[in-house]
């Protein structure tokens, strides 16, 4: 099977193409895939070695970012808190008069 890899330093396959073409990859002739590599493919995760595809022995899973809210977020966070408070001050206000209006209050 033909694949281009754009592979690493290191060998480990960073992305590839079955179909179409990637800038700066490399063809292979391919005599085997591993099961499901399309599924579980991550840069790195996978690294050609001898003309096989493997999985990467050393291979850690990058670090997600943290992503703290801007400040923007927080001034929209808080407006949107200041409008359900005053929803569920309305609500009840609401609730009072027609508890007032049905004879239910004195």
């Amino acid at each position: 099977m033909k694949i281009q890899l754009e592979l690493s330093d290191k060998n480990e396959i960073i992305q590839y193409a079955t179909i179409g073409g990637l800038t700066g990859a490399t063809d292979y002739e391919i005599k085997s895939i591993p099961e499901n590599f399309d599924y579980k493919f991550k840069p790195s995760f996978y690294m050609l070695q001898n003309d096989e595809i493997v999985e990467n022995p050393n291979y850690v899973a990058p670090e997600p970012p943290v992503i703290e809210p801007s400040k923007q977020d927080k001034i929209n966070a808080q407006i949107m808190l200041d409008q359900a408070k005053q929803k569920a001050d309305q609500d009840k206000f609401n609730a009072q008069i027609l508890l007032k209006l049905a004879g239910g209050m004195k």
